[in-house]
């Protein structure tokens, strides 16, 4: 009788203790299923020209020694780089992000990208986004000027960077960074919905298409030049195939499974001026 007794003692311990392993289990797969649902947190952080003449830095021109200083801080606060791909195939597939990503991109693509910032990426192990102005890069290309102060990146230094995994080039669309009737993607006073469709269609093929002529995988993301953004220029870059947009409102991104999250992403601009640590909590980055 005693060991009857003790053998459903045993039995029932056993079981209690598969009950509770399963519990946890399912407890933090529940908890791995909210956190996912909640989405995680992106800064992206918007880098322009890079010059080491200190007359040219503000708004838009950094030195060497400051994209340096914050390169150094993101490695050493714990952050890692992601890529738009990165983003996508975590929307989409469901891949992992790292537990501290940030995003680090440059618009405009210009040859001080590679000049400067390409070799502090590479030393620091860190990726980022270039989005070229696609009319910038064909000229470039075409007279081969290397100019720290004026040049833009040519297809060749695109694919130098792009094939270490450094670079991923995106479309800041083809000729739609100039200052006259149309400010970027919006559309002129009187423009019918057909025309600018039209128009907005032919100007990001033809950079989509000079970017994939050069042996580059299509780009998924639209920078859209000024941040400026239609209505309708949602709808049809969508329609066209893009995943992802970038635009130039300040805040941080909370990126979840849902496809949409990755439109209209909000970017914090870096200028001269100001010291990495303040620039960084600005970002939210800590």
């Amino acid at each position: 009788m005693k060991k009857t007794i003790l053998q459903m003692a045993a039995t029932v311990l056993a079981l209690w203790g598969i009950f509770t392993a399963n519990s946890m289990v399912a407890g933090q797969q529940v908890m791995a299923s909210a956190s996912a649902d909640a989405g995680v947190q992106v800064p992206v952080l918007m880098y322009h020209s890079i010059l080491k003449d200190p007359a040219r830095t503000g708004k838009y021109v950094l030195p060497p020694d400051a994209l340096k200083a914050d390169i150094a801080y993101l490695k050493e606060h714990g952050y890692e780089s992601v890529t738009v791909s990165d983003l996508l195939a975590y929307v989409r597939d469901g891949a992992p992000l790292p537990e501290k990503p940030v995003m680090i991109t440059f618009d405009d693509g210009y040859y001080n990208n590679y000049l400067y910032a390409y070799p502090i990426l590479k030393e620091q192990g860190m990726r980022a986004v270039i989005s070229i102005i696609g009319s910038q890069t064909a000229l470039f290309t075409e007279n081969g000027q290397e100019n720290a102060y004026w040049s833009h990146l040519t297809t060749e230094r695109c694919r130098e960077m792009a094939a270490d995994g450094t670079v991923e080039i995106q479309n800041h669309s083809y000729d739609l960074h100039t200052y006259g009737n149309r400010r970027g993607c919006l559309r002129t006073r009187g423009e019918d919905e057909a025309s600018y469709r039209a128009f907005l269609q032919h100007d990001t093929r033809e950079a989509q298409e000079l970017i994939t002529g050069a042996g580059l995988p299509e780009p998924t993301c639209y920078t859209y030049p000024f941040g400026s953004l239609s209505k309708e220029s949602e709808v049809i870059l969508k329609e066209m195939g893009f995943q992802c947009t970038l635009g130039c409102e300040e805040g941080v991104n909370t990126v979840t499974r849902d496809p949409d999250c990755l439109y209209q992403m909000k970017r914090f601009n870096r200028p001269a001026g100001i010291s990495t640590g303040a620039f960084m909590k600005k970002a939210g980055i800590t």
